[in-house]
């Protein structure tokens, strides 16, 4: 079968890929809007702090998976900024002055005991959902931004032990 139409056919090519590059461009801007914090309206918000105290003692650490950070109360609004929205493999350790999250291929986050507004058990964090009360949620301040932070440890023992364990922290203020 003979091609009559060489011209209209190129067109409908090249049309066909300025399409796809204008879809690209515009999903790059996108996402580079979410990393910077406009797109929340977040864009002032300031970095976390990534390293404990010195007097930093956690007696007890737990390994599991950091899910994200999210605005408290709009759990589908992930916080890209600051590295917070990267899922990652992390060990959550903490003591009576606060909570550290080391992760791998992220930068850490150390939540202040003073920062800690509460600590709960949820479905999902930052668009990620998982089955009931098995994700942990750290409720926090960060400058004038309330954050809610998921980790889902890798064992029941481990989640139990941190829930356990954070709780009686909590309730000793």
């Amino acid at each position: 079968m003979e091609v009559t139409q060489w011209p209209l056919r190129l067109a409908l090519v090249a049309m066909m890929v300025l399409i796809i590059i204008g879809v690209l461009l515009l999903m790059l801007r996108s996402w580079r809007k979410m990393r910077s914090g406009d797109r929340l309206g977040i864009s002032d918000l300031p970095a976390p702090l990534t390293q404990a105290p010195l007097d930093f003692d956690p007696s007890e650490g737990i390994e599991a998976l950091f899910l994200g950070t999210s605005l408290h109360g709009q759990w589908l609004s992930k916080v890209l900024i600051h590295d917070l929205g990267t899922r990652s493999r992390a060990r959550v350790s903490w003591d009576l002055h606060g909570i550290l999250i080391e992760r791998g291929g992220a930068s850490d986050v150390y939540i202040p005991r003073s920062d800690l507004v509460e600590v709960a058990l949820g479905s999902g964090v930052a668009g990620s959902v998982r089955a009931k009360d098995s994700v942990i949620i750290f409720v926090w301040n960060l400058g004038d931004y309330r954050m809610a932070t998921g980790v889902r440890a890798d064992t029941a023992k481990g989640h139990q032990q941190l829930m356990g364990l954070l709780e009686s922290e909590m309730s000793a203020e």
